[in-house]
């Protein structure tokens, strides 16, 4: 039997063109001579030309934990931690990879990778049939992450989660059947490509070259097509820089700085509608051990418990003077546990900022600190899609929404005004109805005689709206499967009018209708956010399956809504 060849796990960043040597994508204070230098190592026969390697080795720090304890046991004072760190540049063509080890990865110039391309190679020679893995992140205001593990090489169908529309952060898999790449075992494909080969550099430079290959010509398949959603944009292009004083106009508002060059207004972001602003915790900070946030502006400092985007706002406020595009790099934000110890990294503001503007043709995106495009191709089959949803706005007419007072403008308060002098319209919100389970499930807020049961919603963000789809969906699902509730609805609606009995017994209902209120003049469901619009799409979807039909309707608000009270 001959001897097996021993392997290491690679994790290989694919670096930008342009990059002139191998030293300018470490961050500067990793370069040699840097404050944390990093050492270049000799040369080797044993590696291909124009490989190189820096090294930074027996980098100590006190784990909190040694800190904590060592008044209670003396010993832990001496206790320590030591990283290592190792990149090795290895040149393709004319392009450059980064082999990382140890801690390798952190050294890098993150405006020098290229983003996505580890998932870019793993939509087009994943097996579909064959993952182990699945990460994701919701973009919009909630931010959920989700990571998804089976032991057993499995089905993408398998994990039973929802990847359309989300930033797809880490895929975990085999390569489909193909000789030209080696047995590499299980892929974890990120901004990445990690797999495992023996260590002759020689075997690395060309399945990366092959992989490369791939990546820039070979097309999605149809299962991981949705990778391919969102497209990187580069860190110094102009779109990035416009939309960075977008987002510093909406973030900071009066206190934001004139850009340099043209002003906003002369822009062509300046036309963008901004649909999310809020904020969220980078994927590696959990969110259990955080007690509050601490903000870094030069050497000013200030504490924030609650993360939010206003309170985020009152603590930058602190700080004397204006803010530009600077300063969503400079002021860094880290969180902590209840003694005052990080539990992150204190990273850029931006890196905790989600951001999304966009018009009919463009939508722009801000997550993890990287700004995005939504594809062309993704956003007008999403578009095609919606425009099947029927708008039932100008049958329904359902009144505006109109200022009553600041305690009577909640959502029972329109429900009730709008069925006055409406014959065909009957309230149900808040009707106590309860499933077979005992979970109380509201039929819907409006019912009207023609079979529409309308489920009403001001709309104040994509949480708001996930709510309201599900909302539509499951109680219609329970009018069908659940007979005690479907008499129990039809009862309700009896002891309110008579005439409603026919609209409240149909089954499966005729129709589930998602009416939104606005405030301003935003269209429906064109103006929705982009999780929004595919949370939409899915929920219509599964109303199909269950035999009704999914409806859109617009209510006009004629005030802006202020914050109001929690409600008794």
């Amino acid at each position: 039997m001959p001897e097996k060849v021993p392997t290491l796990r690679f994790n290989c960043f694919l670096l930008r063109e342009g990059l002139e040597s191998p030293e300018q994508a470490l961050r500067s204070q990793y370069r040699p001579g840097g404050t944390s230098g990093m050492t270049k190592l000799a040369e080797s026969t044993s590696a291909p030309d124009g490989c190189v390697a820096y090294l930074r080795d027996m980098s100590p720090n006190t784990p909190a934990w040694a800190k904590l304890l060592s008044p209670v046991f003396a010993e832990l004072e001496t206790v320590q931690n030591f990283s290592n760190r190792l990149v090795i540049f290895l040149p393709i063509g004319d392009r450059t990879f980064a082999l990382c080890f140890g801690y390798g990865s952190s050294t890098l110039e993150w405006s020098w990778v290229e983003a996505n391309f580890g998932l870019k190679f793993a939509a087009r020679r994943f097996d579909s049939n064959a993952m182990s893995g699945i990460g994701s992140r919701r973009i919009d205001s909630s931010a959920r992450s989700q990571w998804v593990q089976i032991p057993a090489n499995s089905s993408i169908s398998d994990f039973e989660v929802e990847l359309d529309g989300e930033f797809t952060r880490k895929l975990v898999g085999r390569l489909d059947s193909g000789m030209e790449f080696p047995e590499i075992g299980a892929v974890v494909a990120t901004d990445s490509v990690s797999f495992k080969l023996d260590t002759d550099l020689k075997k690395v430079r060309e399945t990366l070259k092959k992989m490369l290959e791939t990546a820039e010509t070979g097309s999605a398949s149809k299962d991981l097509a949705f990778i391919d959603s969102l497209e990187p944009l580069r860190v110094k292009s102009e779109i990035v820089k416009d939309l960075e004083k977008l987002l510093v106009d909406e973030l900071f508002k009066s206190r934001a700085r004139q850009p340099q060059g043209a002003p906003l207004d002369e822009l062509g972001v300046s036309a963008l509608k901004v649909h999310i602003l809020s904020v969220a915790p980078p994927d590696d900070v959990s969110v259990e051990n955080i007690h509050d946030f601490i903000l870094y502006k030069n050497d000013l400092s200030h504490v924030f418990d609650t993360m939010s985007l206003d309170a985020l706002r009152d603590a930058l406020f602190e700080f004397p003077g204006k803010y530009g595009v600077s300063s969503l790099a400079d002021i860094k934000v880290q969180a902590r546990d209840a003694n005052g110890q990080a539990v992150s990294m204190a990273k850029p503001l931006k890196h905790w900022l989600i951001f999304e503007a966009g018009d009919q043709d463009r939508r722009y995106l801000l997550t993890l600190g990287k700004w995005y495009a939504l594809a062309e191709k993704y956003s007008e089959k999403l578009d095609q899609d919606l425009a099947q949803i029927e708008d039932v706005t100008s049958i329904l007419k359902l009144r505006t929404w109109d200022d009553w007072g600041y305690r009577k403008n909640w959502e029972k308060h329109y429900n009730v005004k709008a069925t006055e002098s409406r014959p065909d319209l009957i309230c149900l919100d808040r009707y106590p109805l309860f499933a077979e389970d005992g979970d109380q499930v509201e039929a819907c807020d409006l019912l009207h005689s023609d079979g529409y049961l309308i489920h009403v919603k001001q709309y104040t963000g994509s949480q708001t709206l996930s709510h309201l789809f599900s909302q539509g969906f499951v109680s219609a699902q329970t009018v069908i499967s659940d007979v005690a509730y479907r008499n129990a609805f039809i009862e309700a609606a009896r002891s309110i009018d008579a005439n409603f009995v026919d609209a409240a017994s149909a089954t499966p209902p005729k129709f589930v209708t998602y009416a939104i209120a606005f405030d301003g003049k935003q269209q429906l469901p064109k103006d929705l956010p982009t999780f929004s619009k595919v949370n939409l799409r899915s929920f219509s979807k599964r109303v199909k399956l269950l035999g009704s039909i999914a409806t859109l309707a617009r209510i006009q608000m004629t005030f802006k809504p202020k914050a109001k009270e929690k409600e008794e």
